[in-house]
């Protein structure tokens, strides 16, 4: 994955001051480069044990996974500000055209939910609609739970299939407040 044109370390590490991991990558291995190597290699170990190794993986986990959440209305800008990894990046993961990506990357896509949708993305309505019925059954008119979920007119105009996730959050709220 290296840049065709990247010198190779021989010649990068060769303008390196002794001491560093690059001169000994060079090939040096006086006891300041050595030290320095065996400084990085315990670093990379211990980040390791820690669970913060951050090597290659396939993409395929995240992948799916981006797939899965668009199907459920979480969309690429969502994963990519929740994940702190950027759209480009998201995209072509996405896309397949990228193939393997760090761990740690993997890691902040699969920690992405379907609770992570925002504002204007769509999720399914089903669940706002039953929570909707169950106002209704209990006494509430519409009027007054347009009201409580601050809305200006006096109904409820909801599509049939799909809802802001903002929209769906209101609800569930509202909802937990008279649980």
């Amino acid at each position: 994955m290296r840049p065709r044109t990247l010198a190779p370390a021989s010649v990068l590490g060769s303008r390196k001051p002794h001491g560093t991991r690059m001169r000994y990558m060079a090939g040096c291995k006086c006891l300041l480069c050595r030290a320095a190597n065996s400084n990085y290699e315990t670093m990379r170990a211990r980040r390791r044990r820690q669970g913060l190794w951050n090597g290659l993986v396939s993409a395929r986990r995240a992948r799916r996974h981006i797939l899965r959440l668009s199907e459920k209305g979480v969309g690429r800008a969502t994963v990519s500000k929740v994940a702190h990894i950027s759209r480009t990046v998201i995209v072509k993961i996405r896309s397949g055209q990228r193939k393997r990506i760090r761990a740690l990357t993997e890691k902040a896509i699969l920690l992405v939910t379907p609770h992570d949708a925002r504002g204007k993305t769509l999720v399914p309505a089903e669940k706002t609609w039953k929570l909707i019925d169950w106002f209704l059954s209990e006494g509430f008119t519409e009027a007054r739970l347009a009201r409580e979920l601050g809305y200006k007119n006096r109904s409820i105009q909801f599509n049939a299939n799909l809802v802001t996730a903002a929209n769906a959050k209101k609800v569930e709220e509202l909802y937990s407040r008279y649980q």
